[in-house]
């Protein structure tokens, strides 16, 4: 459970924010922003509210930026399974087309721009349950093909070996590792881009040697994946858009 501390009021251009301070153990401050206008400010312990206020203030226009990229999403809403529902591939947009099927067995397929799936059964939890299976033995076959790419790229990930890697459905992590050395990505990592992808894979192996986020963990993870900044901003504006 997450502790909020205190509140702190920000006005901007008429607009109120409300901003949860956190306290943590860490050496940085950084600000969060997302969807239904949640904004934190999470700090080491004893910095002064007068200092972290200061901060939000410089960083206003960009959390208001922020909000208001979030303002129209609906974290809540049930996508609809329907010819032209949109849906992520490997960070591309395609679009949903469905067939009926006389056949017992479902099928999915790409073709073009398109995400095609043939069923004898078009009801809505079907269909869901049909993408999710789909998705899965995507990011399986795609999870393989990266660490291969990134085991022979680099020596430092070629040397890291977990005691297992699984692909399994998570609703809110691309991918954790626990302290005995398990790793479990996120069925829906094939929506991300394939940079991201690799990413991910390196950020979490990177745990086995580093159990934190600290800075020593982040210059390991540049040592291996120099661009990695790129695709956690690319992650973090994303993230909300590649779901089921």
């Amino acid at each position: 459970m997450i502790k909020i501390n205190k509140q702190i009021i920000m006005f901007n251009k008429g607009s109120e924010i409300k901003v949860d301070v956190i306290y943590r153990n860490r050496k940085n401050v950084t600000i969060t922003v997302k969807p239904k206008n949640q904004v934190a400010i999470i700090s080491p312990p004893g910095i002064n509210i007068k200092n972290l206020e200061k901060l939000l203030k410089s960083k206003s226009d960009w959390i208001l930026k922020k909000l208001e990229k979030y303002k129209d999403i609906d974290l809540n809403e049930e996508i609809i399974f329907e010819d032209g529902t949109k849906l992520y591939y490997l960070g591309d947009i395609y679009y949903l087309n469905i067939i009926k099927s006389t056949k017992c067995n479902s099928n999915v397929y790409i073709s073009k721009n398109k995400i095609i799936i043939e069923s004898n059964d078009l009801s809505q939890s079907n269909l869901k349950d049909i993408l999710k299976k789909w998705y899965k033995s995507e990011s399986e076959k795609i999870v393989i093909e990266k660490l291969q790419k990134l085991k022979n790229k680099s020596e430092i990930m070629n040397s890291l070996a977990p005691t297992c890697i699984k692909v399994k459905e998570q609703n809110k992590r691309w991918g954790s590792c626990t302290s005995k050395g398990n790793i479990y990505i996120n069925s829906k990592i094939s929506m991300a881009r394939p940079k991201s992808i690799e990413y991910i894979l390196v950020h979490e192996f990177s745990h086995l040697v580093h159990m934190n986020h600290s800075k020593e963990f982040y210059r390991f993870v540049g040592r291996i994946m120099p661009s990695y900044k790129d695709e956690e901003v690319w992650l973090k504006n994303n993230s909300y858009k590649l779901k089921l």
